[in-house]
């Protein structure tokens, strides 16, 4: 408590010179009442910081006129940390969806739907190719266009024992072309696979 009072009569003692000084310095009595005003802000100033540390001392509770949840500068650097790195996985998975789209849209041109698709994206934020596609893998098949009405034909039912056939997989380096062309990035991280029927 001395120390705040003695802080405070030094400081005025200090103004008052200082004000003084400028006083005499002036070079008519005109600008006294804009002084004057000057002075009396700064000393209202003066006089009332030290009574707002008054009101933040932890011994005068029924004083504090402070929030109690003040938030600390690391609350907030925290808080940033996880924002940013939301607004980052936000943005990969709209960049995600977008590529996604793309190609999807590539292949249905080309006459093929997906079937399964397997994006790996550059997720380091520091690293200069940030979001650059690592792997693209899509598993397609053909559309099938529609036929005309076939007749009716007699249907023979056989039972057989049940053997399971596996589709077979086929890579198509075409659409692996048509793919990594309208993405703009290099063909080896992209692979398509097609079904054979």
């Amino acid at each position: 408590m001395l120390k705040i009072i003695s802080d405070v009569v030094r400081n005025l003692v200090v103004f008052i010179i200082l004000v003084t000084i400028l006083e005499m310095i002036l070079p008519r009595k005109d600008f006294r009442p804009f002084v004057n005003v000057v002075v009396g802000l700064v000393l209202m100033l003066m006089l009332l910081g030290p009574l707002r540390m008054l009101l933040r001392l932890p011994g005068l509770a029924g004083l504090s006129l402070e929030m109690d949840d003040v938030i600390s500068e690391q609350e907030v650097a925290v808080q940033e940390a996880m924002l940013e790195q939301v607004n980052w996985d936000l943005t990969l998975s709209q960049y995600r969806e977008l590529l996604a789209n793309k190609i999807e849209t590539v292949l249905q041109a080309e006459n093929w739907r997906v079937l399964d698709m397997a994006l790996t994206l550059e997720e380091n934020v520091n690293h200069l190719e940030f979001g650059m596609p690592r792997r693209i893998y899509v598993l397609a098949q053909a559309n099938e266009m529609p036929a005309e009405v076939a007749r009716i034909e007699k249907v023979e039912i056989q039972i057989k024992p049940s053997a399971q056939v596996k589709p077979v997989r086929e890579r198509n380096k075409i659409l692996e072309t048509s793919i990594s062309e309208a993405l703009g990035i290099p063909q080896e991280i992209v692979e398509v696979y097609v079904l054979l029927e």
